[in-house]
């Protein structure tokens, strides 16, 4: 009898505590809270992740395309074309890196005319540039392509590089717009160089970028 009685007390004191308010769910730390919150799956569709992806996609590169000319531009107003072109030549690729990893992403350049081997692209980014430069010969407006990489945990970000001004024919141009000064840099550090002949608007190339999946749905 006295172990009922006690057993019922006890049972009393629990119900009291939980009436009062007590649970495990108000004593759970926060940071346990926060990482359950981190797990919880997000449901976003396709079209949302790709929508994510062309907007943050657009923004970097426009962002990294205009610090680019910003530079050759400062660099050709203090030394003309030469000066331009020994920049481009030893910090064009550094300046690529630096902004990759502020932005966190896989970015570079690509072309089918590549000046530094580098730049030469891979068979999915040569599929698109393909695509990009049949586009371009029938006077097509082209934008940014997106599309899942397999097994889908990665996405490809691509968008179309155009000779901006005459600024860039002096290093881009034909043989009589390009000085003997640049020429010669360009043989020396690229002989094999085939990114010549340009006018103002042509496709030079496009950027290309990847994301992964996760931190896109993570930003939705």
């Amino acid at each position: 009898m006295r172990y009922s009685i006690a057993k019922a007390l006890s049972l009393l004191i629990i119900l009291s505590i939980w009436a009062c308010g007590f649970s495990t769910e108000k004593r759970r730390p926060k940071r346990i809270q926060d990482t359950l919150e981190e797990r919880v799956v997000k449901k976003v569709s396709e079209a949302e992740i790709i929508n994510k992806t062309t907007q943050l996609g657009d923004s970097i590169t426009q962002v990294v395309g205009a610090v680019f000319m910003s530079k050759i531009s400062k660099e050709y107003a203090s030394g003309g074309y030469e000066a331009a072109a020994k920049y481009c030549s030893m910090n064009a690729y550094p300046l690529t890196d630096s902004l990759a990893d502020q932005y966190k992403v896989f970015l570079k350049r690509v072309s089918n005319k590549n000046r530094n081997p580098i730049n030469t692209p891979s068979d999915i980014e040569k599929n698109i540039l393909e695509a990009f430069e049949y586009s371009s010969e029938r006077g097509d407006e082209i934008g940014a392509n997106v599309q899942f990489i397999r097994p889908g945990d990665t996405i490809l970000y691509n968008k179309p590089i155009k000779i901006p001004s005459k600024l860039c024919l002096n290093c881009h141009g034909t043989k009589n717009q390009i000085s003997k000064e640049v020429q010669a840099i360009l043989k020396k550090e690229y002989p094999n160089d085939k990114a010549i002949n340009y006018e103002v608007g042509d496709l030079r190339g496009m950027w290309s970028l990847k994301f992964l999946k996760k931190e896109i749905v993570q930003k939705l």
